[in-house]
């Protein structure tokens, strides 16, 4: 009973977090939303070189440390300077492929580490500390000709924003209450025991009906000047704009189900059950946010596309 009253208690101060941040992101200021994964990401890159290391060679943690505060230096100042919607994520990778160089030299140089460590160590700046700057660079789908400023905002940016934290959540809500009703054959018994085949289609079902539910929000705003997220159609046709809405929701479903099954594939390896004890019932930071990331990645190369075409 204790466990489940964590749980509860947890699980609505993350809630009370998220919306927060959602609402001081789209009124106040869009680098409280940077800050916001700056901190998930160094909590994120502890908690994975902890787990990595329980496995394989350890990972070289003050290098990993060092690239998430040089990487999201690198970021701001490419954005804030050159100002186009993918300044930052340029100036990102560029120095995180400096940061590899440094990974590989130094271990190459050093006689306590070896090739294990360097492999360890990059693949902890890829995950969790890279695939969490895709959701930065949603942040800053802006006009370039205004900058960075609330002001300059694209339709994509605040739909992203608000799908990022809806769909992974209504994914998981709706995978646990049909697999748990309904049960079944087992997804994946090798990676994650409890999940089942009916609780992957209920995730499926909960990331539509998020997205709708963002869409609602939209068609609100538009059509009733009631905008609390600061939504806007995603295409000048309703229709399309729809369509768009129930694919981000499917397969940002696809996507968060996939980054729950990898992060069970390295607990599983690690031998662990949770990445820490951080969030009590809920484990560690990794354990909240492993479908968000994948969710990350999948908005913000849906809606480049979206920009291009």
């Amino acid at each position: 009973m204790s466990m489940k009253k964590d749980r509860v208690i947890t699980g609505t101060f993350i809630a009370i977090a998220y919306i927060a941040v959602i609402l001081l992101t789209t009124y106040v200021h869009p680098i409280i939303f940077d800050i916001f994964i700056f901190l998930l990401a160094a909590c994120g890159v502890y908690e994975m070189c902890k787990a990595v290391s329980c496995f394989t060679s350890q990972p070289i943690l003050i290098i990993d440390l060092i690239q998430v505060v040089v990487g999201f230096a690198s970021f701001w100042f490419a954005q804030y300077f050159f100002k186009a919607s993918a300044a930052g994520m340029n100036g990102y990778f560029i120095s995180l492929l400096l940061m590899v160089i440094v990974t590989v030299i130094v271990t190459a140089c050093s006689k306590t580490y070896v090739k294990g460590n360097a492999v360890a160590t990059i693949f902890v700046m890829m995950y969790p500390s890279a695939m969490l700057m895709f959701s930065v660079g949603i942040n800053y789908f802006m006009s370039a000709d205004i900058g960075v400023s609330l002001l300059a905002s694209l339709p994509y940016r605040n739909a992203g924003i608000a799908l990022m934290f809806i769909v992974p959540a209504l994914t998981d809500v709706f995978a646990y209450q049909i697999g748990s009703a309904i049960k079944g054959k087992r997804l994946c018994p090798s990676i994650s025991p409890n999940k089942t085949i009916s609780g992957a289609i209920g995730g499926l079902l909960g990331g539509v009906v998020a997205a709708c539910l963002v869409l609602l929000f939209t068609f609100l705003a538009v059509h009733f000047n009631v905008n609390i997220l600061g939504l806007a159609m995603l295409t000048d046709a309703w229709w399309s704009t729809s369509l768009n809405f129930v694919m981000l929701g499917l397969f940002g479903s696809v996507f968060d189900q996939a980054g729950d099954l990898f992060a069970s594939l390295i607990k599983r390896r690690a031998g662990i059950k949770d990445y820490s004890n951080l969030l009590p019932g809920h484990g560690g930071i990794l354990d909240r946010i492993d479908g968000f990331m994948f969710c990350g990645v999948f908005f913000y190369l849906y809606f480049a596309i979206m920009m291009l075409v």
